[in-house]
């Protein structure tokens, strides 16, 4: 083999190598920016999921405290041991003495069961 072919052999296996680092670099690359796809998705699942608990805990939690609201707004209105209802009014008894239970307004409070209305 003469020089122009050992240049030319030479000129060929570099361009070779060129391309063939090239394609290498460029696989990866891309293999690199999958696994840090994948993992910038796992943290985001992550994230996702503390969320939708933290999410569901204060739902449970709002529910608790709507439910202790009902039921002390309940236990406000129900009669005390020495009241009555009566025909839809509160009637006090103190021994033998009934008296009827006026509001803050001077109008007798009205009744149901054992709740005020």
């Amino acid at each position: 083999m003469d020089g122009a072919g050992k240049i030319a052999l030479g000129i060929v296996a570099a361009a070779l190598l060129l391309v063939v680092g090239f394609v290498s670099y460029r696989e990866f690359e891309r293999r690199r920016d999958i696994a840090e796809a994948q993992e910038l998705i796992q943290s985001l699942t992550g994230y996702a999921q503390q969320a939708l608990q933290e999410g569901q805990r204060q739902s449970a939690l709002d529910a608790r405290q709507r439910a202790e609201a009902r039921q002390r707004a309940l236990d406000a209105r129900r009669l005390a041991a020495s009241e009555r209802c009566v025909g839809g009014t509160v009637i006090r008894v103190e021994g033998a003495s009934y008296t009827q239970a006026l509001g803050p307004d001077g109008r007798p409070v009205a009744c149901s069961g054992q709740y005020r209305r």
